[in-house]
């Protein structure tokens, strides 16, 4: 499969971005994945993307000192990070992106998540069916274009998830934490019951930056 990697520092973490065409993709570029027999039933554009985001899982493992192989697949379809590090991966059309950082234990976790900008019709159905009625006005209030500010709570929220899971471990819904503030290149979410070891009320601030058609968001947990 043709790609394309390059790095950029985000919010003081280095992240790997793997520009790809599924349209290139040959099955024998699956077995470069250990996990190859997985992937090899997912459709052809999901194995595109899946492989894209290992490449650059790995080039983030390189980066924070790991030789390890790329992560497999966890039985809640989570990457497998080796031990003593933690990363996060995501991906949209053509473009994936993955983090890795050095942790003795599954928390503190990090989170990325990229999503494409929303239009109006799409930001006004992810606000009523992701955001509380504080949330959307609070949106409506900021600095942004409204589907911006939707984009980027949803994102960010994606982001969240992937951050916390390794403590969590079951999967729990966008109400779990809302948005009580929104800044320039930072927001502030804050969880509206516990999860795990963290308390309701607590609060993670998720940077965020735009890149081009999309936005992407990073938090650490």
């Amino acid at each position: 499969m043709q790609t394309h990697i390059r790095s950029f520092t985000f919010a003081g973490h280095t992240l790997f971005r793997v520009g790809f065409d599924p349209a290139t993709l040959h099955p024998a570029d699956l077995l470069w994945l250990a996990h190859h027999e997985q992937v090899s039933r997912f459709a052809p554009r999901r194995q595109a993307e899946h492989l894209a985001g290992r490449i650059a899982a790995v080039a983030a493992l390189r980066h924070a000192g790991s030789d390890s192989p790329a992560p497999g697949i966890g039985l809640n379809r989570e990457p497998l990070w080796p031990a003593g590090f933690c990363g996060s991966i995501t991906h949209i059309s053509g473009v994936a992106m993955a983090v890795a950082i050095k942790s003795a234990s599954p928390r503190p976790g990090i989170g990325i998540d990229l999503e494409t900008l929303l239009d109006e019709n799409g930001a006004a159905q992810i606000a009523e069916g992701a955001l509380n009625a504080c949330e959307r006005e609070r949106l409506r209030q900021a600095a942004l274009p409204f589907p911006l500010a939707v984009t980027l709570a949803f994102s960010a929220k994606e982001s969240l998830f992937k951050a916390l899971f390794p403590q969590v471990r079951t999967a729990f819904g966008f109400d779990c934490a809302e948005i009580v503030a929104f800044e320039q290149r930072t927001l502030t979410l804050r969880l509206t019951q516990a999860l795990a070891s963290y308390p309701s009320g607590a609060a993670f601030y998720v940077h965020w930056q735009r890149l081009e058609n999309a936005v992407a968001t990073l938090v650490r947990g």
